[in-house]
Order: C-alpha cells, then structure tokens, then sequence
C-alpha cells in the first residue's frame, strides 16, 4: 500500500501561484526610457545655454536636433531587439 499523496492539487497550487506577479515584477523600471528623457533634458538645457549666452540659434538647433536623432536611434534599435 502506497503512503504518497496525488501530485494533481500540489500542481495546481503551484501553478496558481506562478501567475501572481511578485512585488519585483510588477515595479521594474524602463532604464531606457529614463535615459532617454534624461538625455533629452539636457540637450534642452544645453541648446538653452547656447542660445542665451552667445545666441547661436544654429548651434542650438544642432544640439536638440542631435540629441532627437540619437534617441531615436537607441530606442528604435531597442525596439527591434539590437540591444
């Protein structure tokens, strides 16, 4: 006679308990995303200097222009699964 008990009820309770997002899971943070609005910010700022201190509107324009291109880049080749 055999003692073990059915293995069906343990699975379910397994299973039932693998689809419940854990605390870690439900809070990741989107590091690209944050660099890219980081780096958009300071292309802000930048471009800002530029054009009050020496009032060089192309420069400026190079800069947010720049930093526009590069997110794009970066964020489109994430996307696309280069990263």
């Amino acid at each position: 006679m055999s003692n073990k008990s059915p293995e069906e009820p343990r699975a379910k309770a397994i299973r039932a308990h693998e689809r419940v997002p854990t605390r870690h899971q439900s809070e990741t943070v989107d590091w690209l995303g944050l660099w890219a609005i980081s780096l958009g910010i300071a292309a802000i700022v930048l471009a800002w200097v530029a054009y009050h201190t020496i009032g060089d509107t192309i420069g400026a324009s190079f800069i947010l222009a720049g930093a526009a291109a590069l997110v794009a880049l970066i964020l489109t080749a994430s996307e696309r699964g280069h990263l």
